[in-house]
């Protein structure tokens, strides 16, 4: 498993990810901070998690609900991608897969500090991914430590652990 982000020079999360495939890890793709990716970087990525104003910046959208989180899930799809997240904060998140589709809503959390909930997000499902989990399973365990890391000030005290 290999998680990878944008906060580093595209080219090198691109071969990163080309690599990793080659070597039979699956990608999860961060689209944070949201960037235009060259064409061929999609058919890299495993698992790609942008939330609504990453994937406005590429779908040309704003995913606010569950109908538009499903047509940015599919342009991304469409772009190569073997499955999209799409997070929607507060509300919850979309995913949508070859094999599986639907929507996990939030867990309601008294929220202090937002700072790292994406990237909490990103560590557990690929932990749950990882684990072997479906799909579905996998993105309620991510929107769980998403929501878990709000309930606490700062980055990295506020990451949640098993």
């Amino acid at each position: 498993m290999v998680l990878l982000h944008l906060e580093i020079p595209i080219p090198i999360s691109v071969a990163a990810a080309r690599i990793a495939r080659k070597k039979g890890a699956l990608v999860v793709f961060d689209l944070a901070p949201a960037v235009e990716l060259p064409d061929e970087a999609y058919g890299t990525i495993d698992y790609i998690t942008p939330n609504e104003i990453e994937s406005e910046a590429l779908v040309g959208f704003y995913p606010h609900d569950e109908t538009k989180a499903a047509r940015a899930a599919k342009w991304f799809r469409s772009k190569g991608v073997g499955a999209a997240i799409i997070k929607l904060g507060a509300k919850g998140g979309y995913f949508e897969s070859d094999q599986e589709r639907g929507f996990i809503p939030a867990f309601a959390v008294e929220s202090i500090d937002t700072v790292t909930a994406g990237d909490a997000f990103n560590g557990g499902l690929a932990v749950a991914l990882a684990e072997g989990k479906s799909l579905a399973q996998a993105v309620e365990w991510a929107a769980a430590a998403g929501a878990m890391a709000t309930t606490r000030k700062g980055a990295m005290p506020s990451m949640p652990y098993r």
